[in-house]
């Protein structure tokens, strides 16, 4: 009898070694490049379930057969990783027809086997619902693949008769397929899970080096998208991305290219084709008897206006993979926004209004400077922040560069102070604080644009980043009497008499001297800044709008 049960672990580790090998292959599907992403499709997800159920199905077939007919396999673990991975929908579908297949053979087992897998697909679900955020997680993995397999053996005691057959098979095979069973899976969720984490390494590493292009470049594209900007601009790429070429169009045609020898007339033709549907693609052309290769990224603007393409070459489709993808829709986005940034600073030379002149406020070299550095250590240490960084820095510039009224809600300069201070925070850590207390349905009031954001960075950058312990901001809004009050108020260093005395006179910053002249432009000479403050005890500004609108004087 012992014998007869050591023969079984042995025959079982065996069986399980097949899963290892599909867990290689799932490992190098598409399927599980979206799987990484998080993206998963319709037609990924029959994919998988299409994957996992002949994992199921090989499992029984490979099983080892007991008497009277029954079968140990590894069975549940294509249903459990189906689950895990994929999530309920998913994980019952495939455990439906690994199920039915089992039912289909026959046996004592027949019916509660089928049951049986159905029920390991949800639990399989329900270990991932249930880990720490629900993150990949081989303890989580392992324990969902144990209490599926205690479930199995309870159903085959409660369906399966003869009583006294299932009593002894499940003496056989309980511990068994308990054990080998949930080591399958962790070597699967394991194999998955080291994937996802060289995808963040590969993805830190794509966005490092799009961010470093990004902080070589933008002397360059401050002067406009032309053919002088393009060629050096395609220099810097070419230099710090190894790729074998790189060509730069702008919204008319093609500018300038760097890199390997190409025909650049035909190079133009095919632009030609590219340009009457922009979008990221690859073109390919004859070039001096060879095939050439472009991976093509577009400039799009907020308002989705097209702007040029950049255009890396490879050397061939199989050097096209999801992580070259990613570096180039990255590194167009970059170079999209400073695009923007030229027409902005542009627009802002030429304009004579006060949002002009609060919007060129904004947009200060350092700060994209800091942010982009700031992001550039993230991408070592902490990937996944980087990433928000740069979603938190595109949402900055995008807010900024798509306000076109002079008034907007009072939700959307929350949401632009929220953006700003995430950057700010990923610099300073815990030493900064913003606490906001607005009541929900002021939120809807119009104000103007740009007003509180400027207030906030003076009083982060004088007040609290000089005080070596930090400090809190508090933001405070009330309505009274048909107006609305504003305070911003911090615990940062403060002035003395003196200092305050020169600060209302002169105006010497950016940002208060535009919001104060914007302010009275709008409502007149009472509703200018206010500013208190006291040295070591923080600064406090306020001031009043008229809700509703504009006064008429």
């Amino acid at each position: 009898m012992e014998m007869r049960d050591n023969l079984l672990y042995v025959q079982l580790l065996e069986r399980m070694a097949l899963i290892a090998l599909a867990a290689y292959i799932y490992n190098q599907s598409h399927i599980f490049k979206n799987l990484i992403k998080d993206e998963l499709k319709i037609t990924d997800k029959i994919g998988m379930i299409i994957f996992f159920s002949i994992v199921s199905i090989i499992g029984t077939y490979t099983g080892v057969n007991l008497e009277p007919y029954a079968i140990a396999n590894t069975r549940p673990i294509g249903a459990i990783v189906a689950g895990y991975v994929g999530g309920p929908i998913v994980g019952v579908i495939v455990g439906l027809i690994g199920g039915t297949h089992r039912y289909l053979i026959g046996g004592f087992t027949a019916q509660a086997c089928g049951i049986a897998t159905i029920v390991e697909g949800i639990t399989g679900a329900l270990a991932r619902k249930y880990s720490k955020d629900g993150a990949f997680s081989v303890k989580s993995s392992f324990i969902g693949a144990v209490i599926a397999e205690c479930l199995q053996m309870l159903i085959l005691l409660i369906f399966s008769r003869p009583l006294e057959d299932t009593v002894n098979l499940v003496k056989v095979i309980a511990l068994p397929m308990i054990l080998i069973n949930s080591v399958g899976v962790v070597i699967f969720i394991n194999i998955i899970q080291n994937a996802r984490n060289e995808y963040n390494i590969l993805g830190a590493m794509q966005s490092q080096k799009a961010l470093d292009i990004a902080k070589r470049t933008i002397g360059h594209m401050r002067k406009g998208l032309d053919e002088d900007t393009a060629k050096s601009v395609a220099e810097i790429i070419y230099e710090m991305s190894n790729n074998r070429g790189v060509f730069i169009g702008g919204k008319k045609g093609f500018l300038t290219y760097c890199g390997d020898q190409v025909d650049e007339e035909v190079l133009r033709k095919n632009l030609q084709a590219y340009y009457k549907s922009p979008d990221y693609a690859i073109i390919k052309f004859i070039s001096d008897n060879r095939e050439v290769f472009f991976i093509c990224a577009p400039f799009f603007t907020s308002t989705n206006s097209f702007e040029g393409v950049i255009g890396l070459k490879v050397k061939s489709e199989k050097n096209i993979n999801f992580y070259f993808w990613e570096f180039a829709k990255a590194l167009s986005e970059l170079l999209s926004t400073q695009i923007e940034l030229h027409k902005l600073n542009k627009l802002a030379q030429e304009a004579h209004t006060a949002e002009f002149r609060a919007l060129r406020a904004q947009i200060e070299p350092h700060f994209l400077f800091n942010a982009l550095n700031t992001i550039s250590s993230f991408c070592r240490t902490n990937p996944v922040r980087a990433r928000e960084l740069i979603i938190d820095l595109s949402n900055y510039f995008r807010q900024t560069l798509k306000r076109q009224e002079d008034f907007i809600s009072l939700k959307d300069e929350i949401d632009f102070v929220q953006s700003y201070l995430s950057i700010e925070k990923a610099r300073f850590g815990d030493r900064l604080k913003l606490i906001i207390d607005i009541p929900e349905n002021m939120m809807i009031m119009k104000v103007p644009a740009f007003i509180l954001q400027p207030i906030i960075e003076n009083s982060i950058k004088h007040g609290i980043l000089p005080k070596p312990s930090g400090g809190s901001v508090f933001l405070k809004a009330s309505c009274f009497q048909g107006e609305i009050l504003f305070t911003i108020e911090d615990t940062g260093v403060g002035m003395e008499a003196e200092r305050l005395k020169e600060v209302v006179n002169k105006w010497p910053g950016i940002g208060l001297k535009n919001v104060n002249e914007r302010l009275k432009l709008l409502y007149g000479d009472k509703y200018k800044l206010n500013i208190t403050t006291f040295l070591n005890e923080g600064t406090k500004v306020s001031f009043l709008i008229p809700k509703g609108g504009l006064i008429n004087e």
